[in-house]
């Protein structure tokens, strides 16, 4: 059999995951307009497909982006020869909470106003370096030598840093320290220098919090390879992870090797894979670490896809209360596409939406924005 009818068949199942009412018939009308066109030109692949395939049209803007995606995969190379994915698609079907609202990947939405094409879809197509195409793609599709080789090409220039509330004493600077300079100018020397006060810089405290609950499974590992690289930089960075329990992986992430690291993170989250509950470990954050692991001055980052049916008021009370305490450095990075944040009616992705800063890390390239956006 043609292995491109194969990964069409692939298609074919995807698709219908996404309700698209596609027949035995269906398949074998295009199967057969496409072997009397021919199977060299994707252009014609993909208008052959979308005039068979497609009833109205949100299922053509769903079929583009879908083919695009599905052809990006097959370009990948195996080493079996044919590839033969759905689960791509499978994925998404099983993860789409409302329609318009949450929805996963972000390619699925379509674009208001007529916008151009995005960098993502520029990087699918011909000519596109590996380089470009491996930062726009989604975060969980990278496998590990992908991520490893993301880090090694784009590494922060430098570790966080905020203003320190203390400033540094030197022979320059803004203003004149008359004490110091009494101070220093006593001890064996018939010069009097002059000091000055000049603006110093520490390094950022930065809590991470990790959501290894059930429906991030496809994101936890490529995180922890980002978050592993960047412990070896950050001075002042604590990670835990939740799912039904508050787990502290610091020391874990702190082994020089990935694989070390990642295989003591397994064996301190046996509720990897649970459920989600937001409330209960932003409580256990503030009972144990309040003013000790986690001050005033820390900027707290919480990923996660923020869906939680818990109790309302908990959920916004203990969000709302971290925000005020790190005086609005509370951010949210969410993996999955935010559409319609005023229909959103999950009270955790509400509460999480108001009193904390929302930032989109799909990709790679978003992740490390994001990751510089902290330096304040």
């Amino acid at each position: 059999m043609n292995p491109l009818i194969v990964n069409l068949l692939a298609l074919k199942r995807g698709l219908s995951r996404l309700q698209f009412d596609l027949t035995p018939e269906d398949f074998r009308l295009a199967v057969e307009s496409l072997e009397a066109l021919g199977f060299e030109d994707p252009d014609r692949v993909a208008s052959v497909l979308k005039s068979l395939w497609c009833k109205n049209p949100t299922q053509v803007r769903l079929f583009e982006a879908a083919f695009r995606e599905w052809l990006n995969l097959l370009r990948k190379p195996t080493g079996t020869g044919l590839v033969s994915h759905e689960t791509y698609l499978a994925q998404i079907a099983r993860r789409r909470r409302e329609d318009g609202v949450m929805q996963n990947p972000s390619w699925l939405s379509p674009r208001a106003g007529n916008q151009e094409p995005t960098a993502i879809e520029m990087s699918l197509a011909r000519g596109a370096s590996r380089r470009e195409v491996l930062l726009q793609q989604r975060i969980d599709r990278l496998t590990e030598e992908e991520v490893h080789q993301l880090l090694e090409w784009y590494r922060p220039r430098k570790p966080l840093a905020m203003r320190a509330y203390r400033p540094g004493s030197g022979l320059e600077g803004e203003s004149w320290n008359p004490g110091e300079t009494m101070r220093l100018g006593r001890v064996g020397s018939e010069w009097l220098h002059l000091y000055f006060d000049h603006p110093r810089d520490e390094p950022l405290p930065v809590t991470l919090l990790l959501d290894m609950s059930g429906s991030m499974g496809g994101y936890q590992r490529p995180l922890l390879q980002f978050v592993h690289a960047m412990m070896r930089r950050e001075r002042r960075l604590s990670v835990f992870a939740f799912s039904t329990r508050l787990t502290s992986l610091t020391r874990a992430l702190r082994y020089f090797h990935v694989d070390r690291a990642l295989a003591e993170v397994s064996l301190l989250t046996p509720d990897r894979g649970g459920g989600t509950r937001i409330a209960a470990s932003l409580e256990a954050l503030w009972q144990s670490q309040r003013g000790r692991g986690v001050t005033q001055r820390s900027t707290m980052v919480l990923v996660s896809d923020g869906m939680e049916d818990g109790d309302e008021k908990e959920i916004r009370d203990w969000v709302q209360r971290w925000n005020g305490y790190v005086r609005g450095r509370l951010c949210w990075w969410n993996p999955f596409r935010l559409e319609s944040p005023d229909r959103v009616r999950t009270p955790s992705v509400a509460a999480l939406y108001r009193f904390s800063r929302y930032r989109e890390v799909a990709s790679f390239q978003d992740l490390m924005r994001a990751w510089q956006e902290l330096d304040v």
